[in-house]
């Protein structure tokens, strides 16, 4: 059955409160009805009397995914990384892949890099 639900003109003033400050989410107004008005309500039941957004249409902006195909033939990712062998010795990697094909541009490795090297 759950709980019953919290009065209207606290319903009401939770409405408001989102409204008049639009960067307050709903634990900063959990907390100015415990601290202001004595009022003990969970930030879960401020979450669910807050004003929802009203839908948008489609977005005309380009998401990251939708770059990242539009682009992956241009793009080229590098990294250096460590890799530790059997016997604990370190060997330094740097490599190139071009993020369209998938495929390894350039790599190299050695145990003693040095500002030439990279």
């Amino acid at each position: 059955m759950g709980r019953p639900p919290i009065p209207r003109d606290i319903r009401s003033l939770i409405r408001r409160m989102a409204r008049k400050n639009p960067l307050w989410g709903e634990e900063q107004i959990a907390n100015e009805l415990l601290l202001k008005l004595s009022l003990q309500v969970s930030p879960r039941t401020v979450q669910k009397y807050m004003p929802k957004e009203p839908s948008r249409g489609p977005r005309n902006d380009q998401r990251w995914s939708t770059f990242l195909r539009n682009h992956a033939g241009e793009i080229l990712a590098c990294d250096f990384f460590v890799v530790v062998t059997v016997t604990f010795r370190s060997i330094y990697v740097f490599v190139i892949l071009e993020h369209g094909s998938r495929r390894i541009l350039h790599c190299n490795a050695t145990s003693h890099p040095t500002s030439e090297w990279a």
